[in-house]
């Protein structure tokens, strides 16, 4: 559940799997003017004592407390914490299905035709050669500062098939890197496109970036854990950002091939 306050309307929001239940046609919103100022005949203001500023706003509270105890189990009691900093917390959207149409094989990947490579090397060799491309991927897009991927593509290493399992560590970061890079974009919008309430952030395109490529590569990782092994290899090459990619392909297939013949 939230409670979202602007200006003189407040609203409580109930949310299930990272969504407003119903798209929000359950939320309840209240308008909640001040009404502790009052206007003098002189035309002055005044304030009054003793009266609820904001009695919206209080209704609405009073319904979020109940619906946290009522619904959810969470008995939270103002009093109790008014003098201590309050842990926020982040509602983060899960994962969306990986789209059908990014899900069919492709032929030919940045001009390297891909079915021929899949169909001349073996699947282990092939995996292995891939595992290594991820890492640099990981590498190259500063997924690997997150311990939750290292831990995997280590697995990955050592020839293990690891789960994506919901609400895992790997799933939560993968959700959070997704949250980062969706609630930067709006800023980078022309101020025409964006809404005039909307927040002024202090972000650069160069942020966005950096935190797309994040997120991009995450989706790279899994796709690798989720699809067959031609799709997500599709997903690698095309992510990679080095331009001596198709080298260290080159070298990857060689070593693993050299590997098995010792």
């Amino acid at each position: 559940m939230a409670l979202t306050k602007r200006g003189p309307e407040a609203r409580v929001t109930v949310y299930e799997n990272g969504a407003p239940y119903a798209d929000g046609a359950h939320d309840r919103l209240v308008s909640s003017p001040r009404e502790d100022y009052v206007r003098l005949p002189d035309g002055d203001w005044a304030q009054t004592v003793g009266v609820d500023p904001w009695p919206g706003s209080t209704a609405a509270y009073t319904d979020l407390l109940a619906g946290l105890r009522d619904a959810c189990g969470i008995d939270f009691d103002p009093d109790r914490v008014r003098d201590e900093p309050l842990s926020s917390g982040l509602v983060l959207p899960v994962l969306e299905d990986i789209p059908e149409w990014s899900r069919r094989p492709v032929s030919e990947i940045r001009h390297l035709d891909l079915d021929a490579l899949v169909e001349r090397t073996p699947e282990p060799r092939l995996r292995t050669a891939l595992a290594a491309q991820l890492r640099r991927l990981a590498a190259e897009t500063g997924l690997d500062t997150h311990p939750e991927a290292t831990l995997v593509l280590a697995a990955v290493d050592r020839g293990e098939t690891p789960e994506l399992v919901e609400d895992g560590p790997l799933d939560l970061r993968m959700r959070t890197l997704v949250a980062e890079a969706t609630a930067a974009r709006p800023a980078l919008e022309p101020s025409w496109r964006r809404g005039r309430d909307a927040p002024e952030l202090p972000v650069t395109r160069e942020d966005f970036e950096v935190w797309q490529l994040r997120a991009d590569a995450a989706d790279t990782l899994r796709r690798f854990l989720q699809l067959p092994l031609p799709i997500a290899a599709a997903s690698i090459l095309h992510r990679r950002l080095s331009e001596e990619w198709r080298d260290e392909l080159d070298r990857d297939l060689e070593a693993r091939g050299a590997a098995r013949g010792n």
